[in-house]
């Protein structure tokens, strides 16, 4: 992710985000929600739509 974004590659470094928001544990999420926003488990298919 930080080679995507040092690349300015903002779509890969979202894609390889999400997919590491789906494996990642409650500290590392709150990390990646810092990058991807408050939609992060609605972008990784993880929380419920309304």
């Amino acid at each position: 992710m930080h080679k995507a974004i040092t690349a300015q590659d903002f779509d890969l470094a979202g894609r390889i985000g999400i997919a590491a928001y789906r494996v990642a544990n409650a500290h590392e999420r709150r990390v990646l929600e810092t990058y991807l926003g408050p939609n992060a488990a609605r972008r990784a298919g993880l929380a419920p739509r309304p």
